[in-house]
């Protein structure tokens, strides 16, 4: 038989998931396919919708390729129809857009339709973009660094294991960068996520849950390393892209860590560590890219949906901040908070991602409700003690000498003043009076 997975069986897979899945579709795709119209095609229509059915209904919105063209490849009636045609096969019809139905249909990404496309549309060459997205080798296997598109780094953690920092090189970050600004940020993520999301802040993140009488606080294990490639590819899926653009697409978005980084930083750790290794070595979102938050916050989407339901069952509200999950309300939500941190845990496992137990928080208005570095008792502000310390330091820095309080070695020391100065004033302005004049007196060498 002439088919193979490199020809007939994966072109004519590719372009049926590319395609709505109605009978005219189908059939057009198969007569092209086939050079000309078969009776034994209308037989080979009706298999094929009832399979691509039953694989897309598999807890995903489309069949997964390999899937397809493992039938394709192994069907008898795909074999009669089509083993007398040879290696001369007509061109079949080109992939179109496909968007989920619902919001995606309304998202205003570009049509890509194609590799060519997708090269263009980024401003390099087809064996450029194939080089980025590592579609020709593993990173694992390469001991060179300047042979990685990232530059990786631990940063130490106190209580668990470091975290990992990997932030893209120039050329990469730029196509990184086009795909955040042409592509992902055409698609919104849910209203209760904060972090990384324009117009909303640390300050939108915790109004709701200001002055509540219990809010409860649970963080998300390794948010970034435990997004897998897949999840990613069917971000662009769902905006419409055909398997081969969502497929070059996630792969520039993601990354997997080489084992010796993993060795080098996590040996120490034990099984937590171990954990984290297994999820780094593994395609990921980077910790650094720019396309990561924003593609987090869409994966985390039915995440967000499904929490904010389950708090209003709980009379709560809700709201997330990267990793942050924030809960609050009164009355029955405070004699129910612990049962809720369980069916959060319950949820977050779910849907592919783990709770950081020892972090889990229950406050109530009797202590100090801390979140995302504010304190939320009477209004979201800045706790005392860090504003306490950053005075200090400013003072040590006009009494002493700015490079005697740069103890980390900051390359700008004085833009990192200035941000966490404007962070304070941004809720506590009284206090960042003080602190802009104890600053102004400051001498820069």
């Amino acid at each position: 038989m002439v088919l193979s997975a490199s020809s007939l069986p994966l072109r004519l897979a590719r372009t049926l998931l590319s395609r709505p899945f109605t009978w005219q579709a189908v059939e057009e795709a198969l007569v092209d396919a086939r050079g000309g119209p078969d009776p034994g095609l209308t037989r080979l229509v009706t298999v094929l919708l009832l399979r691509l059915r039953a694989l897309r209904t598999r807890a995903r919105s489309r069949a997964a390729l390999h899937e397809l063209v493992d039938y394709l490849d192994n069907s008898r009636r795909v074999e009669r129809l089509f083993g007398e045609v040879g290696p001369e096969l007509a061109e079949l019809p080109p992939p179109t857009m496909l968007p989920l139905p619902g919001a995606p249909k309304r998202w205003q990404v570009p049509a890509i339709t194609t590799v060519a496309q997708l090269a263009d549309w980024l401003r390099v060459q087809p064996d450029e973009l194939l080089a980025l997205a590592c579609r020709w080798r593993q990173d694992r296997e390469h001991r060179d660094d300047r042979l990685q598109h990232y530059h990786r780094r631990w940063l130490p953690r106190r209580g668990g294991p470091p975290r990992l920092l990997e932030a893209p090189k120039a050329r990469l970050k730029a196509v990184q960068r086009r795909i955040l600004t042409g592509i992902l940020n055409a698609a919104p993520p849910h209203r209760a996520a904060h972090g990384f999301v324009r117009g909303r802040g640390v300050g939108t993140f915790a109004a709701a849950h200001v002055g509540a009488a219990c809010v409860l606080r649970l963080d998300v294990a390794d948010f970034f390393a435990s997004v897998r490639g897949a999840r990613v590819r069917g971000v662009f899926l769902a905006m419409g892209y055909p398997i081969d653009v969502a497929e070059l697409l996630a792969c520039l978005c993601t990354t997997r860590t080489p084992d010796r980084v993993c060795h080098r930083g996590l040996h120490d750790f034990g099984t937590v560590g171990a954990v984290l290794a297994t999820r780094l070595r593994a395609r990921h979102l980077p910790q650094g890219a720019p396309t990561s938050p924003a593609l987090a916050n869409l994966v985390a989407f039915h995440l967000d949906a499904r929490l904010t339901g389950l708090a209003r069952r709980f009379g709560a509200r809700y709201s997330r901040y990267a990793d942050d999950l924030l809960f609050s309300g009164v009355g029955a939500f405070v004699r129910g908070a612990n049962r809720l941190a369980v069916y959060v845990a319950a949820v977050l496992l779910q849907e592919g991602f783990a709770a950081a137990h020892r972090k889990t928080r229950r406050m109530p208005q009797g202590v100090a409700q801390h979140a995302a570095g504010l304190v939320l008792n009477v209004h979201g502000a800045v706790p005392r003690r860090e504003r306490e310390r950053l005075e200090a330091v400013l003072v040590n820095c006009v009494r002493h000498g700015p490079a005697s309080q740069n103890r980390v070695g900051r390359v700008d020391f004085e833009a990192h003043l200035r941000g966490r100065i404007a962070h304070v004033e941004h809720h506590h302005a009284p206090h960042a009076a003080r602190l802009w004049r104890w600053f102004d007196r400051i001498v820069w060498e």
